[in-house]
């Protein structure tokens, strides 16, 4: 099996070995942000927001320091606030509830569905009151939320969405990217992400030029950047912003890898495929989805009641499962004293309970396929 810098036979994300294949193309545009001289004005990531929201099939896309500044970001930008609701699910990575308290909004928790994870539709409308500003479903694992339900919620009750994408970069729902039924959606390009920089970046994209313009007014400490004047970056102040611009040297290595997004992604859901046909005959349950749904498999997460022990036995083996994200965030220490709305959620917690993530990386060779195969079929 192919070396690595590891204990783990099968590790849960092999990024350094894409980075090492295109290592020329890396320092190439490395070298030209550390030894060029600096444009102001965010100017190094225009090719980036460019083509990535041509790859996604989006009108605009703006670069941010990571996905949970973006969120931060684009509820800003949506006016969402002190006093206002807003409902989303609590088997989701902490950002996604920090980001609706940290400025000021009160979280709203719905169940989700344990078919395939996602916030259940069906119980978002009843979740609306006259404090509700925005609907934040998540995409976990790669798994597209029904946009389109929450859609028909959202233009009822005049709310905004802003999809958690964060690990579900090259999902699709009803032929169309994620993103394209909500208003603002965020994607993680950190490390270990399906797209992944060396450290921390993140992308807000949408359809909307007016939100696009307000994440990016925020992002860049509430300066208006404009093109056509000398200098392009104005000294006025027009809203208290934040300095949450995207790394240019991690954009470098973003960009450099935003051509084989999709390479990638099918090779993904090669490789849950085989996942699924080594399971169906054993005591798991296995993720389903609906027919508009085309998941891009971050990592593979299944269900079952013997989940720790599975659990143990796979890291054993070397295989560097997880239980990703598990307590669920109403039952983290962090909330214990404090009130996060909403009924009780069994599904939630079940899962929880219950979820392993098996790793589903592009690099995987053949052998580590294999591995973990025959370790599905020692141990389910």
């Amino acid at each position: 099996m192919t070396a690595h810098n590891t204990d783990w036979i099968v590790p849960r994300a092999q990024g350094y070995d894409t980075n090492r294949s295109l290592r020329e193309e890396i320092i190439g545009g490395l070298e030209n942000v550390m030894f060029n001289p600096y444009v102001a004005g965010n100017a190094e990531f225009k090719p980036l927001e460019s083509d990535f929201a041509s790859k996604l099939g989006m009108k605009y896309a703006v670069a941010v320091q990571s996905a949970t500044a973006g969120l931060i970001l684009a509820l800003r930008a949506c006016d969402v606030g002190p006093g206002d609701e807003v409902i989303t699910v609590g088997n989701s990575d902490i950002s996604t509830t920090a980001a609706i308290s940290i400025i000021g909004a009160t979280i709203v928790l719905v169940d989700i569905l344990e078919s395939d994870y996602t916030i259940d539709g069906s119980q978002v409308a009843s979740a609306v009151t006259d404090r509700t500003k925005a609907i934040l479903p998540v995409d976990l694992y790669g798994h597209p939320s029904d946009c389109i339900a929450l859609r028909k919620v959202a233009d009822e009750h005049g709310l905004k969405i802003i999809e958690d994408a964060a690990l579900a970069i090259g999902a699709r729902y009803a032929n169309h990217h994620v993103g394209f039924y909500s208003d603002l959606t965020i994607i993680s390009l950190a490390a270990a992400k399906p797209l992944s920089s060396s450290g921390n970046a993140g992308m807000v994209v949408t359809d909307n030029s007016a939100l696009a313009e307000k994440v990016s007014l925020f992002r860049g400490y509430g300066k208006e950047f404009d093109p056509s004047r000398t200098p392009p970056l104005s000294d006025e102040h027009v809203v208290e912003g934040f300095n949450l611009p995207m790394d240019p040297l991690q954009a470098v290595v973003v960009h450099a890898k935003l051509p084989y997004l999709m390479d990638w992604t099918d090779k993904r859901k090669r490789i849950a495929g085989l996942y699924r046909s080594a399971l169906l005959d054993k005591e798991v349950k296995l993720p389903t989805f609906s027919e508009d749904a085309d998941p891009s498999f971050s990592s593979y997460v299944i269900l079952s009641s013997r989940r720790d022990e599975l659990h143990n036995e796979m890291r054993k083996r070397r295989i560097e499962t997880g239980t990703h994200y598990a307590p669920a965030m109403h039952k983290q220490p962090v909330y214990r004293n404090n009130v996060i709305a909403g009924d009780s959620l069994p599904v939630t917690e079940q899962v929880a309970r219950e979820l392993i993530a098996l790793p589903v990386s592009p690099e995987m060779d053949d052998n580590q396929i294999d591995y973990v195969l025959t370790a599905i079929e020692d141990l389910f």
